[in-house]
């Protein structure tokens, strides 16, 4: 009791620190872990901590080597204020990131190799064009979907960096793109904004150097001096949906959302709790009906959907809580009664086993993602960006541990309590309720 009293006291501090990039005091949270040592794994405290260094053009360099000298490195190249909310055309990041071989995000590229940042052939470029089309064309309805629900949440966009856009665009824009447009992209690119972070066996000086040589034509930071990448003004999240209705399906999709936290959010991790406690379920995992989450329980008792699944993303200014689901085209009705009393008794509080069945699920959401050279590099290059720093595990275990009912509950009366949500379909959709019937049950009716 003591060490979470004083978690909570510090995870205060330490998120007006991380808006600051001050990254001094940032170790106490993880220090009053260490010196409890009650409930933390033995190789959370005694993991390294992360060496960093700044190239001359401003790019970041982390490592996390492994000090028995075993195995190969890897290393992750992550790009900030490159994603697809910053696409004019729509599709050009998603290009980009397929020149260098890598991934696009709605605020990053992510490359899994140190190389230069060059423009591709003409002949190459349209082969990349061909093969984004076809991604786009075979996308799953879930994938769809979410593209969809950024689409009507995120519809305004004042800097002209919508989180609206379609992740790897559209047919009609991906076959406009040109190499100018790829180029231009390139150009924008500055020290700032890159970050190389060395994982598994390997010499963070040596990294360095090889960063200086390879990316040394980079040009320099701007010199603003900011270590989070943030976007010029807040995305305005705007209550609507979007419906594609085919009746000859005889399934649908659903992506359902309410405004959420940013990557400072002090929400931030309350929601990310909120979503262990809301869960998922498959049909396909072979539990049947033996799932933990009560909200799943309950769909998979009455058969409501063969798959639905919580989320909750951050993002640099904003961000979206809610679920995916797949489910029978004469189900949609029953599905959302089960669902939104759900996603609203949150606000209210759930029972203690709720709750600390959640928390260990989400320890091990956060152990996971440091589970392998690959996805510790992924999740250290985007805290870096995110949050200014590499959070130490044993501070994350502790924040999650800091957290109580009073701090879900205040989360879930911003973000669900009588709030405006986005959803997107499509399939069979002739049962779902409207937008303001599901607008109405976002919220009970209490005397």
């Amino acid at each position: 009791m003591m060490l979470s009293l004083a978690t909570r006291r510090l995870t205060a501090a330490t998120t007006t620190t991380v808006k600051s990039g001050n990254a001094a005091l940032m170790s106490t949270v993880a220090a009053a872990v260490a010196a409890e040592k009650e409930g933390v794994p033995s190789y959370v405290l005694s993991a390294a901590a992360p060496t960093m260094s700044t190239t001359g053009n401003g790019i970041k360099v982390c490592s996390a080597f492994t000090a028995d000298g075993s195995g190969s490195p890897h290393v992750t190249v992550r790009i900030a204020n490159l994603g697809s909310r910053n696409d004019k055309k729509g599709g050009e990041a998603a290009l980009l990131a397929s020149t260098l071989n890598g991934t696009v995000g709605r605020e990053h590229i992510s490359i899994s190799s140190l190389k230069p940042f060059l423009p591709t052939s003409s002949e190459h470029l349209e082969q990349l064009k061909q093969a984004q089309l076809s991604r786009v064309a075979n996308a799953s309805f879930t994938a769809q979907m979410m593209d969809q629900l950024h689409g009507t949440a995120f519809q305004i966009a004042p800097k002209g960096d919508s989180l609206g856009n379609a992740l790897e665009g559209a047919k009609e824009t991906i076959a406009s793109l040109t190499a100018d447009d790829v180029a231009s992209l390139l150009g924008g690119i500055d020290g700032s904004s890159v970050t190389v972070v060395g994982t598994g066996n390997g010499d963070h000086a040596k990294l360095v150097e090889e960063v200086e040589k390879v990316l040394g034509g980079v040009k320099s930071a701007s010199g603003s001096g900011k270590e989070v990448a943030a976007a010029g003004e807040k995305s305005a999240f705007i209550g609507s949906d979007i419906r594609i209705r085919y009746d000859s399906h005889s399934n649908a999709t659903i992506a359902l959302g309410f405004e959420g936290a940013s990557h400072t959010d002090p929400k931030a991790m309350p929601l990310a709790l909120m979503s262990t406690i809301l869960g998922s379920f498959t049909t396909s995992a072979g539990l049947g009906t033996n799932v933990s989450p009560a909200m799943c329980q309950e769909v998979a008792d009455h058969g409501l959907a063969s798959s639905i699944s919580s989320f909750s993303l951050n993002y640099s200014d904003t961000g979206l809580f809610g679920m995916v689901a797949t489910a029978p085209d004469n189900m949609l009705d029953d599905l959302f009664w089960y669902v939104m009393p759900n996603f609203v008794r949150l606000a209210h509080g759930v029972s203690n086993e709720e709750f600390a069945r959640a928390k260990l699920a989400l320890k091990t959401q956060i152990l996971s993602g440091s589970d392998g050279d690959i996805a510790l590099g992924e999740q250290m290059a985007e805290q870096i960006q995110t949050i200014g720093r590499v959070m130490p595990l044993a501070e994350m275990l502790a924040r999650v541990d800091a957290l109580t009912m009073d701090d879900v509950k205040a989360a879930a009366n911003d973000v669900i309590n009588d709030q405006d949500h986005a959803l997107a379909a499509i399939g069979g959709i002739h049962e779902l309720p409207d937008y303001n019937w599901i607008r109405r049950h976002s919220y009970m009716l209490r005397y």
